[in-house]
């Protein structure tokens, strides 16, 4: 199943811009939740951060010509879709710790604002270099503003059937969650969204609000949980 709107970055920035505390946060988030999976013998298999925000056509196409010049080898894919344009730019730069993805997206409706999203995806167990982490800070300083929403995922496996409800009983306990929303699918697939007061985003989900959510499918005898903030934003 897809959840709609999918990580690691560590606070190394000289300057102003990058707004430090929200990257810190999101730093220690990802290493508590790859604590969190190693103490439960899972395996790390990747993690992600992605930004979002809205913007003007006009400042997504002098963002998107910056982007190009910023990527070493970039490559450009775009879309044509039934209610907007869709260009994804890509690094080929093959010798990095983590893929980047930063995708414009223009609604045909003029009146609409355009979506910038910046992802990071790395694999394994987060890390991240001095020189990596400078570079996405330099992305979210140049190219987004406070009003950004950051996104962090962390995806791991179980060789085997795992008591899902367990688990996150124990996930729910070491971050002091309050459960909020809970569904149990027939077909392998659990998510579980809540709210803690350790970490400051949040979304509204009805008269509530989340920032947490936790995710497993079991499938050919493996069970893959992902756990995201404010919610996941991959596929799980």
């Amino acid at each position: 199943m897809k959840s709609m709107f999918a990580g690691i970055i560590a606070l190394l920035i000289i300057g102003t811009g990058a707004y430090p505390q929200e990257m810190t946060e999101i730093q220690e988030v990802i290493m508590e939740f790859s604590s969190f999976a190693a103490d439960k013998q899972l395996d790390v298999n990747e993690w992600t951060i992605t930004m979002k925000e809205k913007t003007t056509p006009e400042e997504a196409e002098r963002i998107k010509a910056d982007m190009t010049m910023l990527f070493e080898r970039p490559i450009i894919q775009k879309e044509i879709m039934t209610n907007a344009t869709k260009y994804t730019i890509t690094d080929s730069q093959k010798n990095k710790n983590f893929v980047e993805t930063y995708i414009l997206i223009y609604p045909t409706n003029k009146k609409s604002s355009t979506e910038m999203v910046y992802t990071v995806q790395g694999q394994g167990k987060p890390s991240l270099s001095k020189h990596d982490t400078k570079i996405v800070n330099e992305v979210k300083s140049r190219f987004f503003s406070k009003n950004v929403t950051i996104f962090s995922c962390l995806k791991a496996t179980y060789s085997g059937i795992m008591n899902d409800v367990l688990v996150y009983e124990k996930f729910e306990q070491a971050f002091n969650i309050t459960t909020i929303n809970e569904i149990d699918d027939e077909n392998g697939w659990t998510s579980r969204s809540g709210y803690t007061n350790q970490w400051g985003h949040t979304l509204p989900v009805g008269d509530q609000t989340v920032n947490v959510q936790f995710a497993t499918r079991t499938l050919g005898g493996e069970t893959t949980i992902t756990i995201g903030t404010p919610i996941i934003t991959a596929e799980y």
